[in-house]
């Protein structure tokens, strides 16, 4: 009897396999990293080209062409850190250490390394976000825009970044977001900043709308992981009971045979 309960009651392995895969997907701290960078580097390309343009307009030539080398090196350095396979080792090596304590798990279906096309893509990424820094300049572009003039290339990039890491359903809510905020702000939707805080119109959709992914995946990923644990003592606990019947069903061949 105990028996048959105990194959009622055991977890279906089909259900711990698809928490495990949901599990791996909602691990965030490889894409909070990538996350971070992408949001710094975008962040000091709009707050340097507001300050060239402002040294531009006072006259001041030096801080003029200090910032545009900036920009140019700023572009040369996320072409390296994009392309460089020892920062992507130290970003894997950051994410296991913080997992330390929860084992090493991959997706069942995770896809080949990354194209280096899309290396190439994430490189034109910056150096159209650069280009509209230029227009800023110029004045073909207004700040107030910047953002869904960002939206027009950054939302398909990350999309691609996504796909190809194999990225649970949080990291998709990045882009989507931040594409509805630039749809939004060209119809003339009242979430646009004041004048003086134009350079907010950008920085905060791609800080907050990828931190409001990451959110939502680290807590998917803790439910994922406290599912994985409960099947996990579930299976345990079906175990300690189909210990006893067989203990019984060894002491009653014993007495048998004693008879």
């Amino acid at each position: 009897m105990n028996s048959e309960n105990a194959k009622l009651t055991s977890p279906d392995p089909r259900e711990i396999l698809k928490w495990t895969e949901r599990y791996a997907r909602s691990r965030t701290i490889y894409f909070l990293i990538q996350w971070s960078v992408i949001v710094c580097i975008i962040f000091v390309i709009v707050l340097i080209t507001n300050l060239a343009q402002q040294a531009y307009i006072s006259g001041n030539k030096s801080l003029f062409y200090i910032s545009v080398v900036f920009l140019s090196f700023l572009f040369i350095f996320f072409l390296w850190i994009s392309s460089s396979k020892k920062v992507a080792d130290l970003v894997w090596q950051a994410t296991l250490w913080f997992y330390k304590n929860e084992g090493y798990v991959l997706p069942t279906e995770r896809r080949k390394g990354m194209p280096r096309w899309v290396i190439a893509l994430i490189g034109l990424m910056i150096a159209y976000h650069i280009m509209g820094a230029g227009l800023i300049f110029l004045k073909y572009l207004s700040i107030q825009y910047i953002q869904p003039f960002s939206a027009i290339v950054l939302v398909p990039v990350l999309f691609i970044l996504i796909y190809y890491q194999d990225l649970g359903f949080w990291a998709w809510l990045w882009p989507i977001l931040y594409g509805v905020h630039a749809i939004l702000l060209v119809i003339g939707f009242p979430i646009s900043f004041p004048k003086d805080w134009y350079l907010l119109n950008i920085v905060v959709p791609v800080f907050g709308y990828g931190l409001l992914a990451i959110l939502v995946g680290h807590i998917y990923n803790r439910y994922a992981l406290w599912k994985l644990k409960s099947l996990a003592n579930l299976g345990e606990m079906t175990n300690l009971g189909s210990e006893p019947e067989e203990s019984s069903v060894e002491s009653q061949g014993k007495n048998s045979g004693a008879e």
